[in-house]
């Protein structure tokens, strides 16, 4: 017979005498990182390979602690590179909406925008004094009187031939009058239309005739005043050229060393020559204030043509920029092209450009989470091609998807140098290099963290380490031995194994955190064991509302579980119900039935489609178990139907099938079963018993029941005995077990399990085939020959 498990093996006690401080006050932080060497090899190595697609995928469970490592292991890391260069737009004065990228040393970019800025103010006043000088204002009057005498000797001219026909040749705004003479004066209408007809012929003539004439002398006049305007341009240039010339040496000559920045101050001089109008200086004393206004914004629309748009500015950065986008939507990660509105309509240019995350991490790190970037429409998509091209593009999603035909801006893209971090689940990662082809050539590294590492002294202190580190983070009181202890212990709880710790630093902290609240209460100097406890019975507390109403339904015998007396075709399973962060265990009744049949066993839930696969496999393996093991030589002649009593959701899992095949055997042999077990176990084909998840949850939630119930020294749970290592049950329990109250057996076989449940012996196998007499088996097999028979006879009958 099976022995219960000693109190010792139920719970990973770790003392407080057995640690070597009586504080965290006396412990060191832990500069190492617990348990994640392998993924923090992987880290290395991705980031000192610099060839492309060598990018890193950061994979683990929620609540390792993967962003607050990552970001710690990056910062160190980032002060040992160099900072990255300025990047600036600037306007490309040959196709305004194609901007230039211009590229600074490091923290020159400010500087730049600044002298830019300067240069173009000094511009403006040297261009405006140079055109307020006397020796231009002279050169222009030189000019408009030469103009100006050649227009009035042309018109002399022709006014004295028209002078000559009696016709008076004026000049107008809109063009030239004739006027008839008569008697030495100019005619009016009135005296024009009194004329005799015969003499109105004859003026009609002549004038008809001279506007022949008058028709070589517009375009003659017109092309004396473009000589003019021609003159007056290479004058203005000049002028112009001769007051900027300087100023802008001086700026070429403060950037010599970047051939680009001299490129564009040299494109600049030139544009500004073509453009000297936007540095006059408008006084028209006469425009309305509204026109005014309009006119000088205009103006400074224009002048931004000169502006320096500085998107990446490094003047504070040490090191390699190391950036992590929360929200990393397209705009966010590529950049954006802003808009504004302008003369009552939406307007765009290159000052309006906005660079994204991709940018702001060029020549360092750049941190996203899988999550989110792949549930945000477009952004994967746009961080391939980025990684690809190895240059940041910047265009209105509009443009991207093909919805925005209007002409917009193009800016120039930009070499990208960045090394992209993702931190995800294994899921996500396993889905991506399934179904991305770019995944793998893209993000060639994975770095995995650990959810557990292995418990031993060396490990113990360092978690104790560990505990002291992030209670100093979050500037907590500092710990006892005993509370130290206490949290090693829930550890190995949390790891669901005995002979490990637990990494998730996210439950650890969120636990050190509710321990200073009850240490304050207590007004403890120290966070004791005690507030350590009371911190772990308040996080269940506030979650176990459903576990209680189902207790309360089985107490109240709304659910039928009974755990005492004995019964036929009936046990008690046990299973876990996971509800949000909380999961805890409850007893289910088990039922079978058996009649004459041809073998077939019945899964109720799988009828009626409740039952998932795994569950029908584990079914599938005790029919065959059944059959290979009490009827090697003929057929079942029997059916039988299983179900779960009160289950109205999905049964999935074999954690039950070992379960199902003792209640099957209590039906065929009509022996009862003991109800104050409960059982859980995986079968196998050869009878032996595997392991199974929620040991702990199962123990526990059978024990309240039990304990409500009033304990009699009968009741326990059957458990495969490969999961004695993850034992890790509460005080009460383990107390209960010790005085004899509760017992929890392990078994390494279904017979095992038989024994116990039944209280006899399963019975060995002889060589023949037969079991010991009056044992289980023995009966089984008795059982499975008598229905054997019953099918015979009821043939031969037919």
């Amino acid at each position: 017979m099976t022995k219960a498990l000693t109190a010792q093996q139920l719970r990973p006690l770790c003392s407080a005498e057995s640690l070597p401080f009586e504080s965290t006050a006396e412990l060191e932080d832990l500069p190492e990182i617990l348990g994640h060497e392998r993924a923090f090899e992987a880290i290395e190595f991705a980031i000192n390979v610099t060839h492309r697609g060598f990018n890193l995928y950061v994979m683990g469970s929620s609540g390792l602690g993967k962003h607050g490592l990552i970001r710690k292991f990056l910062s160190k890391r980032s002060l040992l590179e160099e900072t990255p260069s300025d990047w600036c737009y600037v306007s490309n004065f040959e196709q305004d909406y194609k901007p230039r990228a211009l590229k600074l040393p490091p923290g020159k970019g400010r500087g730049f925008k600044k002298d830019m800025k300067n240069l173009m103010e000094d511009l403006a006043k040297a261009i405006n004094a140079s055109f307020e000088a006397s020796e231009y204002q002279e050169q222009i009057q030189v000019i408009e009187k030469s103009f100006q005498n050649k227009q009035a000797s042309l018109l002399d001219k022709h006014a004295e031939q028209a002078e000559q026909q009696d016709i008076n040749l004026s000049q107008t705004p809109s063009g030239f009058i004739l006027t008839p003479i008569v008697d030495g004066h100019n005619v009016t209408e009135e005296e024009y239309d009194s004329l005799p007809e015969v003499e109105k012929e004859e003026i009609e003539d002549k004038i008809g005739a001279f506007q022949e004439k008058l028709e070589y002398l517009a375009p003659e006049m017109s092309r004396q005043r473009r000589e003019h305007n021609i003159k007056i341009k290479k004058l203005n240039r000049k002028v112009a050229l001769f007051a900027s010339s300087n100023l802008i040496k001086d700026t070429k000559r403060k950037y010599k060393a970047l051939p680009e920045v001299v490129n564009y101050l040299k494109a600049l001089q030139e544009d500004v020559l073509h453009h000297l109008e936007l540095f006059s200086e408008t006084e028209d004393d006469d425009s309305s204030g509204s026109d005014h206004s309009h006119q000088q914004g205009s103006q400074n629309e224009s002048m931004e043509r000169y502006q320096v748009n500085l998107i990446v500015d490094c003047c504070n950065q040490k090191g390699a920029p190391v950036v992590y986008l929360d929200n990393p939507t397209y705009q966010n990660l590529v950049g954006r092209i802003e808009y504004e509105s302008r003369s009552g309509s939406p307007g765009s240019n290159f000052t309006l450009i906005k660079p994204g995350a991709l940018l702001q991490a060029n020549g360092g790190y750049l941190v996203l989470d899988a999550h989110k970037i792949l549930s945000s429409p477009h952004a994967w998509d746009a961080l391939k091609r980025s990684l690809y091209a190895k240059k940041v593009k910047i265009e209105n999603l509009e443009q991207v998807v093909g919805g925005d035909t209007s002409v917009t801006l193009e800016p120039e893209a930009i070499p990208l140098k960045v090394k992209v971090i993702v931190l995800g689940d294994r899921d996500t990662y396993y889905l991506l290099h399934d179904i991305d082809p770019d995944f793998p050539e893209l993000f060639k590294v994975e770095a995995d963290f650990e959810e557990e590492v292995l418990r031993d002294e060396a490990s113990t202190l360092q978690y104790a380490r560990l505990i002291a580190s992030r209670a100093r983070k979050f500037k907590l009181k500092n710990l006892d031995a005993a509370a130290v202890a206490r949290i090693i212990e829930f550890s190995s709880r949390l790891a669901n194994d005995s002979e490990k710790l637990s990494t998730r630093l996210r439950t650890i902290d969120d636990l050190l955190i509710e321990t200073q609240y009850w240490a304050e209460q207590s007004q403890n100097q120290l966070i004791s064991g005690d507030d350590v406890q009371k911190a772990i019975d308040s996080q269940i507390k506030r979650t176990n509302r459903i576990q209680g109403l189902i207790q309360s339904d089985i107490q109240r015998g709304t659910l039928m579980i009974n755990t005492d007396g004995e019964a036929v075709g009936e046990i008690n399973g046990l299973s876990v119900f996971d509800i949000g962060k909380y999961g805890f265990g409850q007893p289910s009744r088990i039922s079978a039935t058996v009649h004459q049949g041809s073998g077939k066993i019945i899964n109720i839930e799988r009828e009626v489609d409740l039952s998932g696969s795994i569950h029908d496999k584990g079914v599938l393996i005790l029919s065959a178990l059944l059959a290979s093991r009490y009827t090697r030589d003929t057929p079942l002649s029997f059916s039988a139907s299983i179900t779960f009593e009160q289950s109205y959701g999905l049964i999935d899992g074999d954690s039950a099938s070992v379960a199902e095949l003792c209640v099957l055997i209590s039906a065929l042999t009509s022996l009862p079963i003991a109800q104050g077990l409960a059982i859980t176990g995986s079968l196998n084909q050869q009878g032996r018993v595997q392991a199974i998840g929620g040991v702990n949850e199962k123990i526990e939630g059978f024990f309240d029941i039990c304990k409500q119930r009033g304990l009699n020294g009968k009741q326990g749970c059957i458990i495969p005995e490969v999961n004695i290592k993850n034992l890790s049950l509460r005080k009460n329990v383990v107390d209960a077990i010790e005085t004899g109250d509760f017992n929890v057996y392990p078994i390494e076989h279904y017979e095992d399990a038989l024994e116990l449940l039944l209280g006899m012996p399963a019975g060995e196998e002889h060589i023949d085939g037969s079991y010991d007499k009056g044992s289980i088996n023995d009966r089984v097999v008795k059982r499975l020959c008598e229905f054997s028979e019953n099918r015979k006879n009821a043939q031969i009958f037919l």
